[in-house]
């Protein structure tokens, strides 16, 4: 634990750095998306300029952003297996895009994170050569089958729905080895968000032997919610799903949706509040890791938050309804 003190002392002091909700909620009184930009520059976030148009390139800038978190954050760990495991999303997804995006004979680069664990440059090579040696093991072996499996059925979902859930595998595989507890709790919390709102999407848009089919292939293993509880939830309709969280640690997330319109963002918007709940569980303690993953994720959540504001307010969308989808802040 002692590993900590001086990360966790630097990240407490950058914690005034996060936007947080007081300062979002000064961004939503702003006139419009050049006022926004003007108020982000003095909490810290300098726009990158396209030097041909002079305009803002808003994803490169939140990206920037994101970057500079995780390693400001990598600066700080001892040994980087807590938080490489929250870098396997963005090798998930550049895998996902290279894999694709070399089926349909285009260049991936703009699809593509540079602050995963693998190269993207190597993922690339992977993917044209065949071998995906470099990767987590269940992504790897996932990347392997999908390769094979796409070249027969031509289902771009096959390569979500395999890779996704390698990816959260791996993710809980490194979470265990850190002993870690508050890493492995989190990804457990995100598997079941993850499996909740998919069984909410397949009750929606899917029905009979289709729907149920989809959902073997879609839950993911690992969470706290028992996958065949959350089947026999299934079977018995929308309701029954939410009904029986009352009866689970998450009685608090199903009384929150009980009060939306249960669209499905609002849904998405409750699941994604109930996980950052459980980030904040650590706000107070006084070091560890636990403060350095917080910090990270928060900066996720902010990221989000930022380009729902921004890409909202860019095409129009009224103030009320982006307020709708925004998330809970760390701060």
């Amino acid at each position: 634990m002692n590993d900590y003190l001086y990360g966790s002392a630097r990240v407490r002091a950058m914690e005034g750095s996060l936007i947080g909700r007081v300062r979002l909620d000064s961004l939503f009184e702003a006139k419009n998306v050049k006022e926004i930009w003007e108020r982000l520059q003095e909490y810290g976030i300098e726009p990158l300029m396209d030097e041909t148009t002079g305009s803002i390139l808003r994803e490169e800038t939140l990206l920037r952003v994101l970057r500079a978190a995780y390693q400001t954050v990598s600066e700080m760990f001892p040994e980087n297996a807590a938080l490489d495991l929250w870098r396997y999303p963005y090798d998930c997804n550049n895998v996902k895009a290279v894999i694709k995006c070399a089926a349909r004979g285009i260049a991936p680069d703009s699809m593509l994170f540079d602050f995963g664990t693998v190269d993207v440059e190597r993922i690339k090579q992977m993917v044209q050569v065949g071998n995906f040696e470099g990767l987590p093991t269940a992504m790897k072996d996932a990347a392997v089958e999908v390769s094979e499996t796409y070249a027969k059925t031509k289902n771009p979902q096959t390569i979500d729905l395999l890779l996704d859930r390698a990816c959260y595998a791996d993710m809980l595989s490194l979470a265990r080895a850190s002993k870690i507890d508050f890493a492995v709790d989190l990804v457990q919390k995100k598997i079941d968000m993850t499996n909740l709102l998919t069984t909410v999407r397949i009750l929606r848009f899917a029905n009979g032997e289709i729907a149920r089919l989809l959902l073997e292939e879609a839950l993911i293993e690992g969470g706290t919610l028992p996958i065949d509880e959350i089947k026999d939830w299934f079977l018995q309709g929308e309701d029954a799903v939410w009904k029986a969280l009352y009866q689970t640690e998450y009685n608090g997330l199903a009384s929150e949706i009980a009060q939306t319109n249960r669209s499905l963002t609002a849904v998405e918007r409750c699941l994604d509040n109930a996980w950052m709940r459980q980030i904040k569980t650590v706000k107070f303690i006084p070091y560890g890791a636990e403060v350095l993953i917080a910090f990270l994720l928060a900066w996720e959540y902010e990221v989000r938050n930022l380009r729902i504001l921004l890409s909202g307010r860019e095409v129009g969308i009224p103030t009320e309804t982006i307020r709708e989808r925004i998330r809970d802040s760390y701060v």
